[in-house]
Parts: structure tokens; C-alpha cells; sequence
């Protein structure tokens, strides 16, 4: 049974980052590890698999310098093209997870995972107090009540 308290900073949260007041970053690191809630083994095993297999093919079939060249285009492949998708693919499922339930927010908050951004302003987990520094973001219509 989830606190009504942190259910509602929880809700209020949810608004803030649909309303792009709040920005969550994430350590994908920590979040594309095996134990996290969002990762997928398939995404770095697969493309490892194929990866060796196509050098150690290019050289058994075409030599030495064939495997060199499979191996650099690999090396390509992987930081120009996977691992940004893998990045973003992590941050999407993470979003998502923190999004879904108090409960998820709590485990990702306590890993130390994620950092919740508003301006210039931060706050860090697992030792920040993610509740008032939600209450400290205004959302906007709590913005438009606000005469200046």
C-alpha cells in the first residue's frame, strides 16, 4: 500500500515531466546492467554475438585483413549507430517504469538511477528529497495563479 503522500508527489511529478517543468535524467549505466528493472540482455548480447561471429567469419574466409576491417566497421557500427539507440531505448523504458508507480519511483530513486532536473536546479538520488523539491517546482497552471 503506497502513502497517499507519496502518491500525490508522485502524481505531481508525473505532471511536471508531461509538462516538460522537470527533466529526469538517468545513469544508463547503471540502468542497462543485469538486476535493473529495464534491462534487456538481448541488446548488447546480440549484437556482441553477431559482431564475433562476422569477424572471426571474415577472417577464417578472407584472411587477416579482411577480419581487421570487420572488426573496425563493427567497432563503427556499435558507437555511431547502436549504442545511441540502445541509450535512448534505456531512457524510454526508464521514463516509462518511474512513470508507472510510486513503488517503481522508489526502487529507481533508491539504486541511485535518476536525477530530477527543473532550470538550474537539482536533486539527486538517493539522498535528495525528491518530495519538496517537487513541491518547490511550480507546474503552470500553479504558475498562472501566481500574480507577479
Amino acid at each position: 500500500m503506497t502513502d497517499p503522500q507519496v502518491a500525490q508527489a508522485h502524481a505531481r511529478l508525473k505532471r511536471l515531466i508531461a509538462q516538460k517543468r522537470l527533466i529526469l535524467g538517468v545513469n544508463i549505466g547503471l540502468m542497462s546492467r543485469p538486476g535493473s528493472p529495464v534491462f534487456r540482455r538481448i541488446e548488447t548480447a546480440l549484437p556482441l554475438g553477431l559482431g564475433m561471429f562476422g569477424v572471426i567469419a571474415a577472417t577464417i574466409f578472407g584472411g587477416v585483413w579482411l577480419g581487421v576491417f570487420a572488426l573496425t566497421l563493427g567497432i563503427l557500427v556499435w558507437f555511431l549507430f547502436l549504442l545511441p539507440r540502445i541509450k535512448d531505448q534505456v531512457y524510454d523504458r526508464t521514463l516509462a517504469y518511474v512513470l508507472s508507480s510510486p513503488e517503481g519511483f522508489a526502487q529507481v530513486w533508491q539504486a541511485g538511477a535518476i536525477t530530477l532536473r527543473a532550470g538550474e536546479r537539482e536533486v539527486r538520488s538517493p539522498d535528495g528529497d525528491w518530495q519538496a523539491f517537487l513541491r518547490e517546482t511550480m507546474t503552470r497552471e500553479e504558475e498562472m495563479e501566481t500574480p507577479e
